[in-house]
């Protein structure tokens, strides 16, 4: 069943309150607080939240984040930026899909990073071994 969220984020820029309304679908808002660990060698920035997704780097063992918002067993953990779109490709991926398409999470030009969810810890990774 697709959820529909609402949140809405009032932002003072000189002084007057802008109100955004954000209407995400099947995604549930995180509180921006949220730190979370990255608990895998093996974990990959992703351009949308799905292993068919453009790969445009990784995470290290240990390094933190914050959790925007989380679906589907993926978080978002940035804000959404420019993809770098060229002819059609984003710059940025290194490897799989490049297209600068909504199917690749890329929008208007912009994606956000996303990993899977269970490679992230709520509290700091013992080391390894």
């Amino acid at each position: 069943m697709e959820v529909l969220s609402r949140m809405i984020d009032l932002k003072f820029v000189s002084g007057c309150a802008v109100g955004m309304l954000l209407a995400v679908v099947g995604a549930t808002p995180v509180n921006a607080e949220s730190r979370m660990w990255i608990d895998s060698a093996a974990s990959k920035r992703r351009t949308c939240p799905s292993f068919e997704c453009g790969i445009i780097g990784r995470f290290f063992f240990r390094e933190t984040v914050v959790v925007y918002e989380t679906a589907d067993g993926w978080s978002r953990v940035s804000q959404y930026y420019s993809a770098g779109c060229s002819d059609g490709r984003s710059a940025f991926v290194d490897s799989g899909r490049d297209d600068c398409a909504e199917s690749n999470g890329i929008r208007n030009g912009e994606f956000a990073e996303w990993v899977r969810s269970d490679f992230l810890a709520a509290t700091r990774p013992d080391n390894p071994g």
